[in-house]
């Protein structure tokens, strides 16, 4: 979504600063504000009318740019283990992850938007509901980009990979990799 369309090089900067503020980012997270209320936000700043940024946020569902690595585990997981997205991201992921072909491959999607909450460790539990499992993240593994999120489920009991471009194949490899043995 913060793809620039087409002769608006200004969108990133624009979206980043509507979206990431206080006033905006924890409501469209939790599932108070939506794409509705951003997309008239984004048009009294950009050269774009609201129906213009609407299809191009759709647009962009459809286009979206999976990192190579990431998207090799979940289909290399699909089957043998059980897999849950937790994802602090607006209800509108529901359709990206859709948009994308996950649906078939991974087995619950929970959104903080859905459960009303920015906890991954929160957020994993219900998927655990969901999955039938155990209460507890002591048999979970959290993937996520963000440190103070992997922190939270380590303390929690469970086991958590940093996130980062550079290091996730080394990493998935020494944690993933015996889960298909």
């Amino acid at each position: 979504m913060r793809r620039c369309p087409p002769g608006v090089p200004e969108w990133e900067e624009v979206y980043d600063s509507l979206t990431e503020t206080p006033d905006f980012d924890a409501p469209w997270m939790l599932g108070e504000a939506n794409m509705t209320d951003l997309i008239p936000r984004l048009a009294a700043q950009l050269p774009m009318t609201n129906a213009a940024i609407a299809r191009h946020l759709r647009h962009n569902w459809h286009d979206i740019d999976w990192f190579p690595d990431a998207r090799e585990w979940i289909h290399k997981l699909n089957g043998p283990i059980l897999q849950a997205i937790v994802t602090v991201n607006p209800f509108e992921i529901s359709g990206i992850f859709t948009a994308c072909g996950l649906d078939p491959v991974v087995d619950v999607i929970v959104n903080s938007a859905e459960i009303n909450t920015l906890s991954k460790v929160t957020m994993t539990e219900h998927a655990r509901m969901l999955l039938g499992l155990e209460t507890g993240v002591g048999t979970s593994i959290l993937i996520d980009n963000r440190e103070d999120n992997c922190e939270e489920f380590v303390a929690a009991g469970g086991v958590a990979i940093h996130f980062t471009p550079e290091t996730f194949a080394a990493d998935a490899e020494r944690l993933l990799s015996p889960l298909l043995a």
